[in-house]
């Protein structure tokens, strides 16, 4: 009885091995870049050379802003992930596309979440770049324009303000699948 059940348990572990290792869609980072573009840790020419040879890549960028309540000096940091859906090599760097996506906001609170701006189902498109570079577009939700109207600020000024929201420089993590 007691070798019986050694041997199914065995059996049980092997499969069990067996479909991890055939299910290991694992992404490694192999070139992380900071805001200015210049190299934290990887190398770019093997990045381009994953992207020219039609290899899946993810992209993670990071964005850091203060904390909106007047009384706080704390520097929020929020991290995204996104599959790079259309990539470009332009003179020895990456840019990827990414999908449009519901918008989303950060909810500063305790605890902290994330809330979907609208129900408009492409309401934010993003290029990313190894220089650090992001250019996004996001549907101007009505809700936002009437609170920043409330705010003080003019229709001019709203407008500065979400243009200049339009390109941004971020620290960049890109990742390719492990080969098995």
């Amino acid at each position: 009885m007691k070798t019986t059940f050694a041997l199914l348990r065995l059996i049980m572990l092997l499969i069990i091995q067996t479909a991890l290792s055939q299910n290991n869609n694992n992404y490694s980072i192999i070139y992380e870049a900071n805001s200015k573009g210049e190299v934290i840790n990887g190398n770019l020419d093997l990045l381009v050379q994953y992207v020219q040879n039609g290899n899946p890549v993810r992209v993670g960028w990071v964005l850091k802003f203060k904390n909106p309540n007047p009384n706080s000096d704390e520097i929020i940091e929020m991290q995204h992930w996104a599959d790079a859906g259309f990539i470009t090599t332009l003179k020895g760097h990456v840019f990827a596309q990414i999908s449009s996506i519901y918008q989303q906001g950060p909810a500063i609170s305790s605890p902290p979440g994330v809330f979907l701006v609208n129900d408009q189902p492409n309401g934010w498109v993003a290029i990313l770049g190894t220089t650090g570079v992001m250019k996004q577009k996001y549907t101007r939700d009505p809700a936002l324009l009437d609170l920043l109207k409330k705010s003080g600020l003019t229709d001019e000024e709203i407008n500065t303000r979400l243009q200049e929201q339009e390109t941004m420089n971020v620290h960049t993590k890109w990742a390719v699948l492990n080969k098995n």
